[in-house]
């Protein structure tokens, strides 16, 4: 009996580094089995071209001399990191990965400690435990979320390591408060810059973080709301002259307001999706009278009041805060968990299993919910499987990275990773004017009611130095392998491409008239 008392002690005491340690060897394997998908390409296009001109890189993916919005401080640091190791962008955007699931455990730590008055250490646990588990069906499978579906798929991404700092700043920011050392500022400041650019949205939440905490000091709200707007302001402004792209063109581009229709899906059967931590609502509601300054309401307040007016005015990108509302709330079930657990605990000499049947309780539960995909990333994580890119990797051996390859649209997306650009992408491209253009040309290459002088005008167009045609995308590649290899030189052929040197087409095309 004492042996597991003893070891249950340890257990409580131990627990939130041990579910840390715990998610994060899963997502070491996860990271080894290279699943990537979705945005993770246009990611590792950024790394690649800033890894290759760290002063002046060209457009990731098209050959163009154009700016790209991801070019921001969180690329530069993976592509330092990727010329440091000598390492491709996939490598360095992986190992970045895990960095910053370890930064996301110790910001949502020290979150949970700047906004809970008590119990810290236990909330901490359980906010971190319902973050990952604790959802309804099919939640979005996004950036910016991190149950347990999506955190494999997301951690290299600028929304996660913009997400950490958001959360480190803000629990600088409550240290900042209580102790007055002023000195903190500093790194709030450059944190609220580096988050603006790499991620806009998450920007949000923390300006909503920042004045809650400020109008929560009795006494010194006007003061604090004073610095705060300065310190925001500051930020916005040096933000503005970040070399890599204009911030100010980008809110004003035809691609956000693609992007943004995208969004939409952040109103979408949104009940279903977050019930479980709707359960906590009638308690904020009815602590809001005794308690309406605490930091936690009022950031909930101001993000539901964003989250409505996205709906409201058609702006779907500001949506994207369900994110957060949702962890506000998984954070506030958690106080009331560590509430009734310490309730518990103050049973005389209470025995192991009393100790513990809150916690295993609330664990069991979580697991319930979220079984389904628990189970999918833990068979992606176990299982050997090949990465999703290795049929790609043979593009660096035959293509420059500043070289054309003419593919279909999926491919399009992952070819600028090992190979040369692409035509088009199937993302809207900000600071590409003719985006539309391409992509109607693109799709009209691989029209298969096209015909062959069309498709050579195309390739003249975008001076095409490749085609990749896919065995798998284009229902018609043996047609076109048979236009093109007579013209071109076939260059390389697998079960699942054939890419076609297209450089004889262009050297006709370039021959001066006799």
């Amino acid at each position: 009996m004492h042996s597991m008392q003893t070891l249950t002690s340890w257990l409580m005491k131990y627990r939130f580094p041990i579910l840390c340690l715990s998610v994060f060897g899963v997502m070491c394997l996860h990271t080894r089995n290279g699943q990537w998908i979705g945005d993770f390409w246009e990611h590792s296009a950024v790394v690649r071209e800033l890894a290759t001109n760290i002063l002046q890189p060209k457009h990731p993916q098209l050959l163009l001399d154009a700016p790209h919005a991801f070019y921001s401080p969180y690329a530069v640091i993976v592509a330092l990191l990727a010329r440091t190791l000598h390492s491709g962008a996939v490598m360095a955007l992986s190992i970045m990965g895990l960095v910053n699931l370890c930064l996301l455990f110790l910001g949502l730590r020290l979150f949970v400690f700047s906004i809970v008055p008590k119990h810290r250490s236990a909330t901490a646990f359980y906010a971190l435990l319902l973050t990952l588990f604790c959802w309804g069906s099919h939640p979005w499978i996004w950036s910016g979320f991190f149950h347990i579906g999506v955190l494999g798929y997301v951690l290299p991404y600028p929304s996660t390591f913009a997400a950490a700092l958001t959360l480190i700043a803000l629990g600088a920011n409550r240290l900042r408060i209580e102790t007055k050392r002023q000195i903190w500022i500093v790194a709030i400041f450059f944190i609220s810059v580096t988050v603006l650019i790499s991620h806009p949205t998450t920007f949000l939440f923390l300006v909503v973080g920042l004045i809650s905490q400020a109008c929560a000091e009795k006494g010194s709200v006007p003061s604090q709301i004073v610095l705060v707007g300065g310190l925001l302001t500051l930020a916005f402004l040096v933000a503005t002259f970040w070399p890599y792209f204009p911030m100010l063109s980008l809110f004003s581009d035809a691609s956000t307001s693609m992007r943004d229709m995208q969004s939409r899906i952040m109103y979408q059967q949104v009940l279903s999706r977050i019930w479980p931590s709707l359960i906590v609502v009638p308690l904020i509601i009815a602590n809001m009278r005794s308690n309406w300054r605490r930091p936690l309401v009022l950031m909930l307040v101001m993000l539901l009041g964003i989250y409505a007016f996205g709906a409201i005015s058609g702006n779907y990108s500001y949506g994207r805060v369900i994110a957060y509302i949702v962890l506000l709330l998984h954070v506030t079930i958690a106080e009331h968990l560590s509430i009734l657990e310490s309730r518990v605990h103050q049973i005389h000499a209470p025995t192991w299993f009393q100790r513990l049947i809150v916690p295993a309780s609330v664990m069991a539960l979580a697991l319930l919910l979220s079984f389904a995909p628990l189970r999918s990333t833990l068979a992606h994580a176990s299982l050997k499987q090949e990465p999703t890119y290795k049929s790609y990797m043979f593009l660096s051996q035959f293509t420059g990275q500043y070289d054309v390859v003419m593919s279909d649209i999926k491919s399009s997306w992952i070819v600028p990773t090992f190979g040369g650009k692409v035509v088009a992408a199937s993302n809207p491209l900000a600071f590409v004017p003719d985006y539309g253009v391409r992509r109607a040309d693109l799709d009209r290459f691989f029209d298969r009611e096209t015909v062959l002088s069309e498709r050579q005008k195309i390739i003249q167009k975008y001076k095409a130095n490749y085609l990749l045609l896919s065995k798998s995308e284009d229902v018609s590649w043996q047609d076109l392998k048979q236009s093109f290899m007579f013209q071109g030189q076939v260059e390389f052929e697998s079960d699942r491409f054939v890419l076609i040197s297209l450089k004889p087409i262009l050297e006709k095309d370039t021959t001066p008239c006799q």
